[in-house]
């Protein structure tokens, strides 16, 4: 074991690498799953096939799906690595191969190409299942198997990197993205239509390079937020990263019409943050609302500050932005004091108005690498929270809300995450009932290993 691997936080405890992949079939059950369930559970993550070359970053690892499948009331799970041409490259010569964030100085004399991991989100669109990192093309895999079969491109059509957080619209099925670079073009806007087709490539002028991890849509407008970590390429020698933090800049959001293009894009300003998060965002008459989980300053991409950071700001809450379109003016305010992160809501909702939302949180501080024990219920009209601690020595990571069925309200359905479990160094598949959050789980699937904390998840019903 090396060095890195001895004192990295991020490949200690249950950040580090699972080293095999596994099947297991009729898992114990504590509870009763919903026989309504019938499909399967995808989350991605980052998790290193070898010892890192070098420096390691939580962002680094190659991509590994972790699935767990419902079918009348009995669950099975399996895990596998994405396994892109790096990571074969890598297992031909037994070793690891490429640079990570952290030696982003080395990488750029040295080993320019980089590595789609695909460690980052899964999702499923036009039937196809996409593994998805935001530096290079989505991964296509087989649904069920996990088969990885190979980058996806549009059928030639997609001529740069995807977002790992593209935004399907519950009304047309269309799948907006964009992808974003350090070279020009910085930033270009991306349409896919319900079939799958890509529709539309829009390239969007942008006042500086910066890495743009998410972005939010409502039935009428693209949101953009440009955040001031800046790519400095010039600096690279100097700062011994591709990243600055420049919070002079203060972060600007961008809003362009669905029906239109780069001209049509006005910026608003507001106080330097970061963001890799949006809850999500809609219109109520000339007002876009726009929430997020909010950091106001990141150090995570900074090579001396990735294990520790220190003071609140580096924590992210929930926040919110109001832009009037008609006054030109946004206004922003923080909607709690606990650290949160990991927001989702119904997906059925997505660019249009919420009531709940649900975050990861971990009380009113955190030390070191990102770790959650709970899961916290927003509802944003009677401004009730609520709360589910899994206690001591449990870490939980996102909670993917499911409708109970295609009628049902809003909240009425399920929470599903990963929770681990350090006495007993294994996970569990946890299903929370969404309009009893505080309460007892509905059920808890028994994973005979740990899974290890990772990234985004989601469902896709069988039916």
């Amino acid at each position: 074991m090396s060095r890195e691997s001895r004192t990295n936080p991020f490949l200690q405890g249950n950040f580090g690498p699972v080293r095999s992949e596994d099947d297991y079939a009729e898992l114990r059950v504590i509870g009763a799953l919903p026989r309504e369930l019938n499909g399967t559970y995808y989350r991605n993550g980052p998790n290193p096939a070898f010892e890192p070359k070098g420096r390691y970053h939580w962002f680094d690892g190659d991509g590994m799906i972790h699935a767990v499948t419902l079918r009348d009331g009995k669950a099975t799970y399996r895990n596998r690595w994405v396994r892109s041409r790096g990571l074969d490259e890598e297992r031909q010569a037994g070793r690891a191969l490429y640079p990570g964030l952290l030696d982003i100085s080395v990488a750029m004399t040295e080993a320019p190409q980089f590595k789609n991991t695909a460690n980052t989100n899964i999702v499923f669109h036009a039937n196809r299942l996409l593994a998805l990192m935001e530096g290079a093309l989505p991964t296509q895999l087989q649904a069920g198997t996990l088969e990885t079969l190979g980058e996806y491109d549009f059928n030639g059509k997609l001529q740069t990197a995807m977002t790992a957080h593209p935004k399907t619209d519950p009304e047309t099925g269309e799948m907006l993205f964009f992808g974003y670079a350090p070279f020009p073009p910085y930033l270009t806007y991306h349409v896919a239509d319900k079939d799958g087709r890509l529709v539309r490539s829009a390239e969007i002028d942008i006042a500086w390079p910066s890495m743009i991890h998410d972005f939010v849509t409502t039935r009428d407008y693209v949101i953009f937020i440009l955040c001031p970590l800046v790519f400095s390429i010039e600096n690279v020698a100097a700062n011994g990263t591709l990243f600055t933090w420049e919070p002079e800049r203060g972060t600007r959001i961008g809003v362009m019409p669905r029906s239109g293009g780069n001209a049509d894009v006005k910026w608003y300003s507001t106080e330097a943050s970061y963001v890799f998060h949006p809850m999500n965002a809609y219109a109520e008459g000339q007002r876009l609302v726009v929430e997020v989980a909010r950091f106001g300053k990141l150090t995570f991409m900074d090579p001396s500050g990735q294990e520790k950071p220190q003071g609140p700001e580096v924590n992210p809450r929930l926040h919110r932005w109001t832009i009037d379109l008609a006054a030109g003016t946004l206004r922003s305010e923080p909607l709690d004091d606990r650290i949160a992160e990991f927001p989702r809501v119904n997906e059925g909702k997505v660019g249009l108005q919420h009531r709940y939302g649900y975050m990861a949180g971990a009380g009113a501080s955190m030390e070191g690498p990102p770790t959650f024990n709970a899961i916290y219920k927003y509802d944003h009209q009677t401004g009730r929270q609520e709360t589910h601690d899994f206690g001591p020595g449990k870490g939980c990571g996102e909670a993917v809300f499911v409708p109970r069925s295609t009628t049902a309200a809003e909240d009425e359905g399920y929470l599903m995450t990963f929770v681990y479990d350090a006495a007993n160094n294994r996970s569990e598949f946890v299903l929370l009932d969404a309009q009893n959050v505080g309460g007892e789980p509905i059920a808890r699937v028994q994973i005979p290993r740990r899974v290890p904390y990772g990234f985004h998840g989601n469902w896709v019903s069988a039916t």
